[in-house]
């Protein structure tokens, strides 16, 4: 797992890099969540302030790495004693493409709101996504092929979710992120993604 604090971001448009990372430096964060609560008011912040990210992958000598699974944690503020954060976690991942959110699906989003700037403060809890679909537009960990095993593996992830909650709280976010990740080879699960 790897918890990066963005004090500086990278911010321009980041497409997939041609060439493969091999810096540090090389990482990048830039997002944008929203919320919409019951009575129309609404907050967003930038969870790029501090960011956390894991994933697993399946390693083949004949395949470039395949993300499996992921969790990513934006952080509204950086000071982790700070409660604005939220958590998406995604397992049965299989390549770009849409994916659930909620009890009936394997991806999962909660969000706390506590210190979150312009948040009112009948909304400051911590929510559960009951419902709603995680767009991936871009999931990948490089082209080499080979057994990656403890190797820092540069793993890019952007996409889109939209989500409500029980309460009525109504989420969207915007992410593209590109980290160095540790893990090791994992067994593919089956694929979650809505055809």
């Amino acid at each position: 797992m790897l918890r990066i604090p963005f004090i500086a971001l990278l911010i321009a448009c980041s497409p997939v890099k041609s060439s493969p990372a091999t810096s540090w430096s090389d990482q990048y964060c830039e997002s944008k969540v929203e919320m919409v609560f019951p009575d129309d008011a609404w907050a967003e912040y930038d969870g790029c302030k501090d960011l956390t990210m894991d994933a697993h992958y399946e390693f083949d000598p004949d395949d470039p790495p395949e993300v499996l699974d992921y969790k990513l944690q934006l952080n509204g503020i950086a000071d982790p004693n700070v409660e604005c954060w939220l958590v998406l976690t995604a397992e049965g991942v299989c390549g770009p493409g849409r994916y659930g959110i909620g009890p009936a699906h394997k991806a999962t989003l909660q969000f706390a709101t506590y210190d979150c700037p312009f948040v009112p403060d009948e909304y400051e809890a911590t929510f559960t996504a009951q419902s709603g679909d995680v767009y991936l537009d871009t999931v990948r960990a490089g082209d080499r092929t080979g057994d990656f095993t403890d190797t820092p593996l540069m793993t890019q992830i952007a996409g889109r979710l939209d989500a409500t909650t029980e309460e009525g709280v109504a989420i969207t976010v915007e992410w593209d992120v590109g980290v160095f990740i540790s893990s090791s080879d994992s067994e593919e699960s089956d694929c979650a993604r809505i055809e």
